[in-house]
């Protein structure tokens, strides 16, 4: 066990954003628009990126997202005819520079979560045409954020180490 400890790391720092969307997701993939989670990701090659930025302690600018409907998988989330909906990625604990290109340092202030809120949200636009449109709210959950509301996620890192 002692050992196991010390090669203890904790895994990457999360970003999450939840919205209340006028209407459902407007996927271009009709088995998307029946999912209660999607992963949002242009196929292997770009995983890879996303994988690589990360390694190399950089904001991803094409962020690999989880995308969870919740009220497609449970109708009584929101009202009928909207939408209830979550996505998170992954973000280095420790921001050395933004493959984006928009400055972000991982200090995660006000202004950098809106700049990677707007990143997340231009992600799922690549395959949801017209989903910023049915945004009505949106809450933004950067890594301090996350830790705040539950001290178990040390800086965002909701696996609680890697394995």
């Amino acid at each position: 066990v002692l050992e196991d400890l010390r090669r203890f790391q904790w895994d990457f720092a999360t970003f999450k954003v939840d919205w209340a969307l006028d209407g459902p997701v407007p996927w271009r993939a009709e088995q998307a628009a029946r999912a209660g989670t999607v992963h949002l990701a242009d196929g292997v090659d770009e995983l890879t990126r996303f994988a690589a930025q990360i390694a190399m302690r950089q904001v991803p600018d094409r962020p690999f997202a989880l995308f969870g409907q919740m009220t497609t998988a449970d109708p009584v989330r929101s009202p009928k005819g909207t939408e209830s909906a979550w996505a998170y990625t992954h973000v280095p604990l420790d921001v050395a520079s933004d493959a984006g290109d928009e400055g972000l340092t991982g200090g995660w202030g006000p202004a950098e979560q809106e700049i990677m809120a707007d990143r997340v949200e231009r992600q799922v636009e690549r395959f949801a045409p017209g989903f910023r449109s049915l945004i009505r709210a949106r809450r933004v959950l950067a890594p301090p954020a996350l830790e705040a509301l539950d001290a178990n996620l040390h800086h965002g890192a909701i696996n609680g180490g890697t394995t």
